[in-house]
């Protein structure tokens, strides 16, 4: 494939200087290693694979064209090293002392080594002229546009084709509708019953995917390619130059180089625009190779500096502007401002936060109508420098500690990494005041259910007592209570369950002492109980059934017991109820003529503990 275009790949000046580069002639002979690296990757270097469309131009950003350096110019590793799409040669070596694989022919090709079941861990990044697909998003990689693409339809310089196909048009043609010149509307051209040959990139290539999904739209729906629809390789003019009915979608770049076709051009003509990307793992970007590879393609690196621009249009390219390039993301570019735009204005929003401790957090969010900047902002108060930080995901904090006491005004101030892409901006002035350090006290306090307690609270400010008020919050019961110097005392609900509880205590600023909280505990054991049994009569007959009266008394509770009480004649159950109110009256079962000793046994609940009856005799008559 390559040995069929590297002659033609570039326009005169461009492969000569490409070629005496090199040290190779314009000859296929040097085809396989044309847009190869020109050394050997190391682990210290980036490989990469992929796209047809834009291997040409990270040829030209890594080597360098017509004088001007590229990425790799001096470098003895952290390089770039890019390795032609296609089979000629059918395998390559990626890394230094790594057995050769079979060389990725397409943009999704070179991505399926990224991930999955092709994953090649001495594949660094993938171009793409595609944008990631749902497989490649759920893998999680990302990619970074840098370059816009045009695509447009492209037939020989003698073709027989119309000076314009409009969107429908095409459509008609590649699902057979049109299969003669003349059936197209409007043909004026020489050759009205000559048959078109429709042809479409290999599948797999991100030329293809991005074409299929423009001509889908045009229709409206998914489109069903005609039998006399062929398969190409992407930007190959090998089967368009000599046949003036062939026609196939081409990278507007790639066609800027080939003086053997023509793309179509006349008014409503099909034409679309697309990014061009590197695709990574998201895995990359934070590991060992992340500041290299941000280095490279990042919004800050090379790929989006004004010494890749020159390349990036030598190429046919052109560089996408500081809004979109080389933003790492899942998501599809749309925007194709070119870097000839002038620098995105940006703004500077600065917060500025007074904590407990005389600390003051100053946070400035910068942001820019389009793609988040990158730089630092300095921050100062009265015009000295009191601290700097990187912006990151559109803002940059700093912590200020030992802050004096009283009023304090502050400023901050980004400084774009590339004053090409962004302008600087400066934030309004915020004040903020510095309060005293609060300190909380609180004890942990043990009771019993039912039995009242309180929780003592202390709060001083610098070591003085503070004024103001104290929320406390026991078990969901929330209570406000003022300070009286510096104290409080806040009494535990006498129906809180028995258990373990966290006390939450916030402190609430006075205006002179800063608000804090602390936690402490309590703990609430089962009330103790005592318990006692009545007859209602001492002897009854046995026909009746005696009346039995059970008190449970629950000793510094101020809640009356419940549960449940089991009455026994020995070890025979007699009897049972539920003490409510402290109190239950049972009628027992009937009693054979005998003499009885009768125990109640408490059993308690969550709140109260169990106890048990003295023996109480009952006799029973004839």
């Amino acid at each position: 494939m390559i040995r069929q275009r590297v002659s033609l790949a570039v326009a005169g000046a461009v492969v000569a200087s490409t070629a005496l580069t090199m040290g190779l002639s314009t000859t296929a002979s040097a085809a396989p290693t044309i847009y190869d690296p020109n050394f050997v990757p190391t682990t210290g270097d980036l490989s990469g694979v992929g796209s047809d469309t834009s291997e040409i131009l990270l040829d030209y950003i890594t080597k360098g064209v017509n004088g001007i350096d590229g990425f790799n110019a001096d470098k003895s590793t952290g390089r770039i090293a890019s390795f032609a799409a296609g089979l000629d040669p059918a395998t390559v070596v990626l890394k230094s002392g790594s057995s050769p694989v079979t060389r990725p022919n397409g943009s999704g090709s070179g991505k399926l080594t990224l991930y999955g079941t092709g994953n090649n861990l001495d594949v660094d990044f993938a171009r793409s002229s595609s944008t990631l697909n749902t497989a490649e998003i759920n893998a999680n990689l990302q990619q970074s546009p840098f370059a816009v693409d045009g695509m447009k339809l492209a037939v020989s310089t003698t073709s027989n084709a119309p000076a314009g196909i409009s969107p429908a048009e095409m459509v008609n043609i590649y699902e057979g509708v049109h299969k003669t010149w003349g059936e197209v509307p409007g043909y004026a051209g020489p050759a009205p019953s000559a048959t078109i040959k429709p042809l479409v990139p290999q599948t797999g290539s991100g030329t293809y995917s991005f074409f299929l999904a423009q001509i889908n739209a045009a229709k409206g729906s998914p489109v069903v390619f005609g039998s006399n629809t062929a398969p190409t390789q992407e930007h190959d003019d090998t089967l368009l130059k000599n046949d003036p009915n062939a026609i196939a979608p081409f990278s507007t770049a790639r066609a800027k180089g080939l003086s053997t076709i023509k793309t179509l051009d006349a008014a409503g003509t099909f034409s679309a625009k697309r990014a061009i990307y590197n695709v990574v793992r998201q895995g990359d970007l934070s590991g060992s190779k992340a500041t290299l590879i941000l280095s490279a393609f990042g919004p800050s690196g090379f790929l989006c500096s004004p010494a890749a621009k020159p390349l990036i249009e030598a190429a046919g390219f052109d560089q996408l502007g500081s809004a979109t390039c080389g933003i790492f993301s899942q998501n599809t570019t749309s925007d194709f401002t070119t870097s000839s735009s002038v620098a995105a204005a940006t703004t500077t929003t600065l917060s500025a936060t007074t904590q407990n401790g005389k600390s003051v957090k100053l946070t400035a969010s910068v942001g820019s109508a389009g793609n988040l900047p990158s730089g630092k902002v300095v921050f100062t108060e009265n015009g000295a420098k009191i601290g700097q930080a990187q912006v990151i995901g559109g803002s940059a904090t700093v912590a200020l500690s030992n802050v004096a006491v009283g009023a304090h005004t502050y400023n901050a101030t980004f400084n774009p990494t590339n004053a090409a892409l962004f302008t600087p901006s400066q934030s309004t002035a915020v004040s903020t005041t510095v309060q005293k350090t609060s300190a909380i006290s609180v004890g942990s306090v043990s009771k019993s259910f039912g039995a009242a307690a309180n929780i003592p609270v202390s709060v001083t400010g610098d070591g003085a007592p503070a004024g103001g008020s104290v929320t406390v919050n026991v078990g969901g019961n929330v209570t406000t209570v003022g300070l009286a110097n510096g104290s409080a005392s806040i009494g535990v609900p006498t129906t809180l369950g028995a258990g373990n509880y966290a006390i939450s205590v916030t402190y609430n600023s006075d205006g002179a002492t800063a608000g804090s909280a602390v936690n402490g505990s309590l703990s609430i054991s089962k009330a103790g109980t005592a318990s006692s049994l009545k007859l209602s009569k001492k002897s009854i007959k046995a026909s009746k059934k005696a009346k039995v009266t059970i008190t449970v008394k629950a000793p510094g509770s101020s809640v009356p017991a419940t549960g449940k009480v089991t009455i026994k004649a020995g070890k025979k159950t007699v009897g049972s109820g539920t003490v409510k109110n402290g109190k239950v009256t049972i009628n027992l079962k009937k009693l054979k003529k005998g003499s009885y000793k009768l125990k109640a046994t408490f059993a308690g609940d969550a709140n109260f503990g169990g106890s048990s009856t003295k023996t109480v005799k009952l006799k029973v008559t004839k």
